[in-house]
């Protein structure tokens, strides 16, 4: 289903691309021979203010986008694109600027296959993400991405109310090593704004109790959950 693929991850904040399926990628791209290109939309950081002011945290944000190519050099990924949507207020973008950006970065680089955070997240950017997707791989007949793949995102899948009707609903498990999730780890120790202690989702110790628990409920030592939105074959 990978095997030299051309993956294209599409990610709402720093670090998304890591915390739902840095491991899986990590083993595609090693034992795959998958080619992956990475795209943040959102700058990151700056809703830890009352209002956004990028002035204001320059230095933080300077860091933060270093800590992306030092993450990234982890997992292998071939390559990464920024951009500057405001931190967890993409609901005051126009959707069809996000989708533009997804269309040229497709465009550019010819993906296979996307994966891309899940509808019904708690965080609004990974929404927006999603329908961006969405609308930027609409089944036409000429449209070369055949397969569109949801990650659950700790801290914002976990976290909304267990009956919303676009609940992340696993359908495709990945095995993983240690050696997988080991590279996810260190990868987000790059991440100094983003780790946090036991018990929060995206500490060390609970990104491998996940990785534990969906390998258990899926007949292996250790995995990363998915859920399949498209699959044409």
């Amino acid at each position: 289903m990978f095997k030299n693929k051309r993956i294209m991850v599409v990610a709402a904040h720093p670090d998304d691309e890591l915390l739902g399926l840095g491991a899986t990628m990590h083993k595609l791209i090693k034992e795959q021979g998958a080619i992956v290109h990475v795209i943040i939309l959102g700058e990151g950081i700056t809703s830890r203010s009352d209002t956004r002011d990028t002035e204001k945290w320059k230095e933080v944000l300077a860091v933060h986008h270093r800590n992306i190519n030092a993450a990234g050099c982890h997992i292998g990924y071939e390559s990464i694109r920024t951009y500057d949507f405001s931190d967890n207020r993409f609901d005051s973008h126009a959707l069809l600027d996000i989708v533009k950006v997804v269309e040229k970065e497709k465009e550019e680089f010819q993906p296979d296959i996307i994966f891309t955070h899940n509808a019904g997240d708690l965080n609004i950017d990974h929404q927006r993400t999603f329908q961006a997707v969405m609308t930027a791989t609409r089944p036409m007949e000429d449209e070369k991405v055949r397969t569109v793949i949801c990650f659950e995102t700790p801290s914002a899948t976990d976290w909304q109310y267990s009956n919303h009707p676009e609940q992340f609903k696993p359908n495709l498990y990945v095995s993983v090593s240690e050696e997988d999730v080991q590279a996810k780890c260190d990868a987000m120790s790059e991440y100094k704004f983003e780790t946090r202690e036991y018990p929060h989702p995206r500490s060390f110790k609970a990104l491998k109790i996940l990785a534990q628990y969906r390998g258990y409920t899926s007949g292996s030592e250790m995995a990363e959950a998915f859920e399949i939105v498209r699959l044409k074959l």
